[in-house]
């Protein structure tokens, strides 16, 4: 009996085991194996081929800068003159601002005294951006009721403000209200300033109304308009009025860059620029020429 089972024994094992040459038997659930690299033999020595390599992604072309704006008042070209009273605001004047820088654009600001410590960093900003500051009392009281020695103490307590913050004083004065006297027309040392469209912002408070006010003036080349700084509907009516403005083919100028270009001349100190000076005053044959003309944007 045990002859018979080591007989079958020597038979099972000289039997070919079939499915694991070469490679292990895979099992299931198993993952199947990770390709090999592939070997070549090239005349006894074994090469392994490079992994295949992508092109290098070509750079990108950067854009070219763009020429910084420059600002040049063309004499030949129809203009008005912006300007803001009773500011500086701590919050609508740098809106101002922002929005006259994204349409290159300027005005002259008449400040208030008692508001320039507030905010003088918005007042150093519109300099620097080609604007002109003015002077609208140290207080807002009516000037045409001070005696004579008050409204020259008022006249010199703004000088003492600006200084204060590091500006020169101006030389531009608009009385509050628009109201004068012989004093204030003559007797402040300062070209006294006024203007010549009203858009009445400071009583409708309404964007609308202050847009038609100006568009609703037949021409507004050599105009003087006047608006405030403190009101949020007189910067939503700037946002219209800025493009429109340019649409229209006008050039922002300040009141100076006005009375030069337009008018021939530059503001005097003693003298009195009211509705009627401008209303008589055609543009002139003869402009002047500023040095500050061009101003780069910031």
């Amino acid at each position: 009996m045990s002859r018979i089972f080591c007989l079958a024994l020597s038979l099972l094992l000289s039997l070919p085991i079939t499915g694991c040459e070469g490679q292990a038997a895979q099992l299931p659930g198993d993952a199947p194996a990770a390709e090999s690299t592939e070997i070549i033999s090239t005349g006894g020595k074994t090469e392994i081929p490079d992994p295949v390599q992508e092109a290098p992604a070509e750079p990108e072309e950067l854009p070219e800068p763009e020429e910084p704006y420059v600002r040049v008042i063309d004499p030949s070209k129809p203009m008005v003159a912006l300007t803001f009273d009773d500011g500086p605001d701590p919050v609508y004047t740098d809106q101002i601002l922002d929005l006259l820088e994204e349409n290159h654009a300027v005005a002259t600001f008449f400040e208030v005294g008692w508001n320039i410590y507030s905010c003088p960093e918005a007042l150093v900003r519109a300099t620097e951006m080609g604007c002109e500051l003015a002077s609208h009392s140290s207080g807002h009281k009516d000037l045409s009721k001070l005696r004579k020695s008050a409204l020259l103490e008022d006249i010199q307590t703004m000088d003492a403000i600006f200084a204060a913050v590091g500006l020169e004083a101006p030389l531009l004065l608009r009385p509050p209200y628009g109201a004068t006297n012989q004093n204030v027309k003559y007797g402040t040392d300062r070209a006294v300033i006024t203007w010549t469209v009203d858009t009445y912002d400071w009583q409708s408070r309404n964007a609308a109304s202050v847009v038609s006010s100006i568009q609703n003036v037949p021409s507004l080349d050599g105009e003087i308009v006047l608006m405030h700084s403190i009101y949020d509907s007189s910067v939503e009516a700037l946002e219209t009025i800025l493009p429109w403005l340019t649409e229209q083919g006008y050039q922002t100028v300040t009141i100076t860059e006005l009375m030069a270009y337009y008018y021939g001349e530059l503001p005097q100190p003693g003298q009195f620029y009211g509705y009627t000076y401008f209303s008589t005053h055609g543009r002139t044959d003869t402009p002047l020429s500023l040095e500050t003309e061009e101003v780069p944007a910031q």
